[in-house]
């Protein structure tokens, strides 16, 4: 057999499979399927053209989407939606704006860990300042409706000298803060307006009982020790100071290091009480200049 008439038969079977294989695909493959998706074109206009099931179908859908809003608006707490650890900065500056002049606060950014859908950042807080604040920084953070937490939390205490040469008795703090959040749209909620409830400031446990200072009367107010009562007049008493300077009070007015606490007319003194760097005192003035002063612990 020649070449010619070898190439010739290759070509006829190839044509024939060509022919046949499309023939297949064009005459039996094609309009099977053509069949099939006019079937479900036909089931899904017979399922979704009747309006009024449609309307049925959103509304069940949105009251069940409202219900799990709900029940992730008002859990104690929930992670928020964001896409920049600054909302972290801005929610510890917000806390820190009418914070006392006296207390400076860093906020340094660690590191970025992703748990599952959502991510957490790790700061550290270090600083300074008056125990109120940092108690109003820590509280906010623990009872904010996003979800913070605080892994680590080191208290010193400390004192700061104001430029009047005033003693300040503080706290140094360094805090670890994870905040956690999430990037996936279909979890955000609002939580812009949910800061926590207003609370009462707990006593400064790091304030101490008995200060090594007492502070200068920058005031100018009565000094006590050393006074003599030279009068008493309706509602008030008339005192000198050991330096000559004298003062006209009435019960309730401020004395260096205290208060006028009681003016007795029937025993004719008058009573004070003196925090002495901790040290309480009650001191009596007497209006006999035999008897000028007497104390009372």
């Amino acid at each position: 057999m020649s070449n010619t008439t070898r190439n010739l038969i290759i070509l006829i079977l190839l044509f024939l499979f060509i022919v046949a294989v499309g023939g297949y695909y064009v005459l039996i493959f094609q309009p099977k399927l053509h069949r099939t998706k006019v079937d479900e074109l036909n089931a899904l206009n017979q399922k979704y053209l009747d309006v009024k099931a449609l309307t049925v179908i959103y509304d069940s859908l949105q009251r069940e989407s409202e219900k799990v809003d709900s029940i992730l608006f008002h859990r104690a707490k929930a992670i928020p939606f964001r896409e920049s650890i600054t909302d972290t900065y801005n929610d510890i500056l917000d806390i820190t704006k009418n914070f006392s002049r006296y207390t400076r606060v860093n906020i340094e950014y660690d590191r970025t860990e992703k748990i599952g859908v959502a991510s957490v950042d790790h700061f550290t807080i270090t600083g300074q300042g008056e125990f109120k604040d940092v108690f109003r920084l820590i509280y906010e953070m623990e009872k904010s409706k996003k979800l913070y937490k605080i892994s680590s939390l080191q208290l010193r205490n400390a004192t700061l000298t104001t430029g009047k040469g005033e003693i300040l008795y503080q706290v140094e703090f360094e805090i670890k803060l994870e905040s956690y959040f999430t990037d996936d749209k279909n979890l955000a909620l609002n939580y812009e307006d949910t800061r926590p409830a207003l609370f009462n400031y707990v006593s400064d446990v790091f304030y101490p009982l008995i200060q090594p200072e007492i502070p200068p009367n920058y005031d100018a107010l009565l000094e006590v020790d050393g006074a003599t009562l030279l009068a008493m007049i309706p509602d008030g008493v008339f005192i000198m100071d050991k330096n000559g300077n004298s003062y006209t009070l009435t019960e309730g007015d401020p004395v260096y290091l205290g208060y006028l606490t009681r003016i007795d007319y029937d025993r004719q003194q008058c009573e004070f009480l003196l925090n002495k760097g901790g040290i309480i005192e009650k001191v009596v003035l007497k209006l006999k200049s035999t008897n000028p002063k007497e104390f009372k612990k």
